[in-house]
């Protein structure tokens, strides 16, 4: 069995050091992003969670969060069917509210920006938005760090389901996080250009 906890361990260190107990529980219980062959990509069987405009706009941003390059992307492994299944089974009602919140601002957002909707402008203007909602994130989470349990922000949300769906993925776990299930022996002067900086995580 893939050593999950490891993998959380690692997805985390990508997220500043921590993940929400939501997440944790959602990936210990054995929930996964898995591509579905018939469907459309990445998200697999019916949302039960998202909308169909809201998983439009969750498939457009985690394809910018983690785009295919040489390596398969979010998209390509089903990460956001792998949201959709976290929020409906394992996350709070109060963090459903927050990101349903968060993607009707982005709809909104949107539309101002280009009478369009998010999945509908070109690369650049989707970046440029998610560049304002990081600093937006940064910005909260800097101001409410001496709060107690204060609510998340949405867009730090979707980037943490985001990035642990596809750290936990056959090929993010894989090719990304340097997983080997049966590893070889032990060699404890490894040159990083032989193995990759995220082997040192």
């Amino acid at each position: 069995m893939m050593d999950r906890r490891e993998l959380l361990h690692r997805a985390s260190m990508l997220l500043g050091g921590a993940i929400s107990t939501s997440a944790a529980a959602g990936i210990l219980a054995g929930c996964v992003a898995t591509p579905e062959a018939g469907t459309a990509p990445g998200i697999g069987p019916a949302a039960s969670f998202f909308t169909d405009a809201e998983m439009t706009t969750v498939v457009a941003m985690a394809n910018q969060i983690i785009p295919r390059t040489e390596t398969p992307g979010a998209i390509d492994v089903g990460v956001p069917g792998f949201i959709d299944r976290m929020l409906s089974g394992y996350y709070q009602d109060r963090e459903g509210s927050i990101i349903r919140a968060g993607l009707q601002q982005v709809a909104e957002d949107a539309k101002a920006l280009r009478g369009k909707s998010f999945a509908a402008l070109t690369n650049d203007e989707q970046i440029e938005l998610m560049r304002r909602y990081d600093r937006e994130q940064f910005d909260y989470t800097r101001a409410n760090a001496s709060t107690s349990n204060p609510p998340p922000h949405y867009f730090r949300l979707i980037k943490e389901l985001t990035i642990i769906g596809f750290c936990t993925s056959e090929s993010g776990a894989t090719k990304l996080m340097k997983y080997q299930q049966t590893p070889g022996p032990f060699r404890g002067d490894v040159p990083l250009a032989e193995v990759g900086k995220a082997s040192a995580l």
